[in-house]
């Protein structure tokens, strides 16, 4: 008998209104379930619904003007059911985030101490050496001379390192998922694929499941177990990444990843996707 999913998504619809007009829907009833130690892959292009999905997991999204309906299960208890102080503790303590632009994260007027120690005192008070727990983590995500760098502020740290900050500071409470909003966009290529095998590598070590959004079908055969790819709110195909990867069933699936360059292509340009295109072999998948 299969364990029972870490966390379950049924029928998510994201609504956000606007006085004086319809309310916009943002996200069409999504629905997926991912296991303890499971990687997802979330994959769509700008507006499709990934980010905002994310955010809803812990209720992050401001209400009103979003608007969530549908069932989101973290080990067995609905989350849209939980009161402030539940979600508090679930934020951070069992599902932590890190978002793509950690310059505007993290906060400039304090150094990465003070802002990791705000963490640990919140979700582990029981931590009485916050310095060496801090320099530990700091350690583990691969920043040189932690000592030191826990006095700085973050503009004084490159892009990389805060990145790597951020991910020390979303996993210093052990989260039982960790999600990673484009944790690589604002990098140059050689640090996004350092800070890649870092996420895998914490992830195998720390036994924990890893939500990965993404724009980039070429970063994630290393990285997740299964894919959900989003198109304008909808999740329209799902599989294992061997499966989305070597025989993509839907349209923009297909779209999607002849986007992605590839060594030896002689192509001047990349193909842009043709969304009215899209739509019409949508519409003609389903007669």
């Amino acid at each position: 008998m299969a364990e029972p999913a870490q966390l379950s998504v049924r029928d998510l619809t994201i609504d956000f209104e606007s006085y004086g007009q319809e309310p916009f829907r943002a996200v069409h009833g999504v629905s997926f379930d991912l296991a303890a130690g499971e990687s997802l892959a979330v994959v769509g292009e700008s507006g499709s619904g990934k980010s905002v999905s994310a955010l809803a997991l812990t209720r992050l999204l401001p209400e009103p003007p979003a608007r969530l309906e549908g069932q989101i299960l973290w080990q067995g208890e609905e989350v849209l059911a939980m009161k402030e102080r539940q979600l508090r503790q679930l934020r951070g303590n069992q599902i932590a985030y890190v978002f793509q632009e950690p310059s505007t994260s993290l906060n400039p007027v304090f150094t990465i101490r003070s802002q990791m120690a705000e963490v640990l005192k919140l979700h582990r008070p029981d931590v009485t050496d916050v310095d060496q727990e801090i320099i530990d983590w700091l350690y583990r995500v691969g920043i040189i001379e932690p000592e030191k760098r826990i006095k700085a502020y973050p503009h004084e740290l490159s892009g990389g390192m805060q990145q790597r900050v951020m991910i020390a500071m979303a996993l210093c409470c052990r989260p039982g998922l960790l999600v990673a909003d484009e944790p690589t966009t604002a990098l140059d290529v050689t640090i996004q694929k350092q800070i890649m095998d870092l996420l895998v590598e914490l992830k195998r070590s720390l036994n924990m499941s890893l939500i990965m959004i993404t724009h980039n079908f070429g970063i994630i055969r290393d990285v997740a177990d299964k894919v959900a790819v989003m198109f304008r709110g909808h999740i329209v195909e799902t599989g294992t990444v061997e499966q989305v990867l070597e025989a993509p069933r839907h349209p923009y699936t297909k779209a999607l990843i002849g986007c992605v360059p590839r060594l030896g292509d002689k192509r001047r340009r990349l193909p842009t996707i043709d969304h009215e295109e899209v739509d019409r072999l949508m519409v003609a998948a389903t007669d």
